[in-house]
């Protein structure tokens, strides 16, 4: 089954090559304050998605590693490790490569490998990071994927500045190929990674338990921040962005990917201090396909109410207005990892249960546990995050955002016909909660991706989720795509603050996709 990834189009309407015709609507052109410079310096970069070489399958594709632009518009260098799964090409050296940057901070970024190259379109949310999506189309390789950029530290290379406590979410493949999630958290101290403790399910098999591991700074890569690390049993080659996050990708025993976060002094230690709302996103696989979950919920000391949630399940959507029976409690053993359970009435014999590891007081990564009669009922991870800034409105949900979706589609056109990958990027800007802007879109089976799609659309807020009527607290988001014919999705939107949304989407049942919404800064 079809392992959704965060981080991550319309049944018989594939966007394709043959939009070019007469009757073609482009974007205005772009207004903003981004330029080439805006790119500058050196960015550790993950993608998640497919690939596809030449038969009737595709295969999963996760990059993690490092690009240096120099302002200009070029890429001096850098390097990657690919794994698609378990089948892993190390180090591989990007030897250029070039970039555009337009106003409105959408551009496309290009990395040479030798005689190969991989193309992306970017979104620059700041001068310090962006998203992206896989673009590649060429005679020796079609891909994609979703992912983002950060900027690095160079001066946060050293394995020595890797210390304290870090959370983790590594999420993929097995070795055999099955949908896997893994969090939890360690201690680094000098190239040793102690008092680790993790949750994984692995294809509906749940363990945990307190590991050991190491660090070590790769010396002919170190000017990438490169290294290698055993974590939790697993081998992995790892990235560092700076002192509070590290990227990493695994090189044995499947295909998982993720980031390491440093860990604040303000998680809390005792559930009496837990005093907030939250949300959630999580999204992976089930027995129907793809699987998300959005939702929120408010927690003071152990008691938990209004929880909202929104499951998209193989393109079925479910919407629970009042889960029941909700509480949440703190592990003393493992600073910042907790318990969340509510009953959705949605779901009887199957009470929500998720596992989380607060890297602050406000943010943390979360792994679905929810069983059934029949065992897990998915293998889902994500986000977990305070909701601050309430109450949204028009007045504050205002200004330029970049917008990313990913996830699958049923998609009835190409050489095969089956549910597969699907990426969105876009920028738009928002003005009395209308969207106007441009995107990109790569549905993997047709194999090409359509460029500078007209977007249109609107949101409508009905609330931060605090109400007691659940129902009226629900946010939504319509978004319409527009090149020599449109197309319009629709979502179910949460709000983690006005910079910030999780969302996804609640009508079209031939499509499962998840996104962020981020303003520009």
């Amino acid at each position: 089954m079809k392992r959704l990834l965060l981080m991550l189009a319309v049944a018989g309407a594939l966007w394709s090559a043959a939009c070019s015709g007469n009757g073609i609507v482009n974007p205005p052109p772009p207004v903003g304050k981004y330029t080439k410079a805006s790119l500058n310096g050196q960015y550790a970069f993950v993608t998640n998605g497919e690939s596809f070489t030449g038969g009737l399958s595709a295969t999963p594709l996760a990059r993690t590693g490092s690009f240096t632009a120099d302002g200009l518009g070029n890429i001096t260098t850098g390097v990657e490790d690919v794994n698609a799964p378990g089948m892993v090409s190390p180090a591989l050296q990007i030897t250029g490569g070039s970039y555009t940057v337009n106003a409105d901070g959408r551009g496309t970024l290009t990395l040479q490998l030798g005689q190969n190259s991989i193309d992306f379109g970017i979104v620059l949310t700041s001068t310090s990071d962006g998203l992206m999506i896989d673009e590649t189309s060429n005679s020796s390789q079609s891909s994609t994927g979703s992912g983002n950029f950060i900027k690095q530290s160079a001066g946060s290379f050293q394995v020595s500045g890797i210390t304290g406590p870090y959370v983790f979410d590594f999420a993929g493949l097995d070795g055999s190929g099955n949908p896997e999630s893994s969090v939890g958290e360690f201690t680094a101290n000098n190239g040793a990674a102690s008092a680790g403790f993790f949750d994984d399910n692995d294809n509906g098999t749940f363990s945990s338990g307190s590991f050991v591991g190491t660090i070590a700074q790769d010396a002919t890569l170190s000017s990438f921040g490169r290294g290698i690390a055993l974590i939790a049993g697993q081998n992995y080659v790892f990235y560092i962005v700076d002192s509070t996050r590290v990227r990493f990708i695994s090189t044995n025993g499947g295909m998982l990917s993720g980031d390491a976060v440093a860990q604040s002094n303000t998680v809390p230690t005792n559930v009496s201090s837990v005093n907030s709302s939250f949300v959630l996103i999580v999204a992976g696989s089930s027995i129907n396909g793809g699987i998300t979950r959005v939702g929120r919920f408010t927690a003071n000391g152990a008691t938990v109410t209004n929880v909202l949630e929104d499951t998209n399940d193989g393109g079925h959507f479910i919407k629970t207005d009042s889960g029941t029976n909700a509480s949440i409690a703190l592990d003393a053993a493992n600073p910042g990892r907790g318990t969340l359970t509510f009953t959705d009435p949605n779901f009887l014999n199957a009470p929500g249960k998720y596992v989380f590891y607060l890297s602050s007081a406000t943010q943390g990564v979360i792994q679905e546990q929810t069983v059934n009669n029949s065992g897990a009922v998915d293998v889902a991870d994500g986000t977990i995050a305070a909701q601050t800034g309430s109450p949204f409105s028009s007045s504050n949900i205002s200004g330029t955002y970049a917008l990313n979706w990913s996830g699958l589609s049923l998609q009835n056109s190409g050489s095969f016909n089956v549910q597969d990958e699907e990426d969105l990027l876009s920028q738009v800007n928002v003005t009395s909660l209308s969207l106007k802007g441009a995107a990109d879109i790569f549905q993997f089976q047709n194999g090409v991706p359509v460029f500078d799609l007209v977007t249109s659309g609107s949101i409508s807020i009905a609330g931060d989720g605090t109400s007691s009527t659940g129902a009226s607290s629900r946010n939504t988001m319509s978004v319409k795509l527009t090149k020599s014919n449109s197309t319009t999705v629709n979502f179910v939107v949460y709000f983690v603050n006005p910079q910030l949304a999780f969302f996804t989407n609640n009508q079209d049942m031939n499509r499962i996709v998840a996104g962020v919404l981020k303003t520009q800064q």
